[in-house]
């Protein structure tokens, strides 16, 4: 019996975080961002671990709202922009969201 449920393999799930953290590292992180985030003390570069850590705080929020509204989107811009909402919030990182010039 089908209970409309559609389930994911763990490998599935991973490749969809992988993804995910390779996405929002494109944007802000270290390799050619489109708007680079830094860290407050030593002018870091934002790092995938950092990445990793708001996407856990960010699912874990969803998981507690159990909202209609505040859900995962498999990894799309509104998922991206929550993310470094989280990290600008966490008060370690700031960008500068001016578009680069190319």
């Amino acid at each position: 019996m089908n209970s409309g449920y559609h389930t994911t393999s763990n490998t599935d799930l991973n490749n969809e975080l992988s993804n995910f953290i390779d996405y929002v590292d494109s944007f802000y992180g270290q390799n050619d961002p489109v708007y680079p985030m830094k860290s407050i003390v030593g002018d870091l570069p934002l790092d995938k671990s950092a990445i990793l850590d708001a996407t856990y705080e960010y699912l874990s929020t969803i998981s507690k709202r159990k909202s209609d509204t505040y859900t995962w989107g498999g990894g799309d811009s509104l998922d991206r922009e929550r993310v470094r909402d989280i990290l600008l919030n966490s008060g370690y990182f700031l960008t500068h969201l001016q578009h680069k010039e190319f």
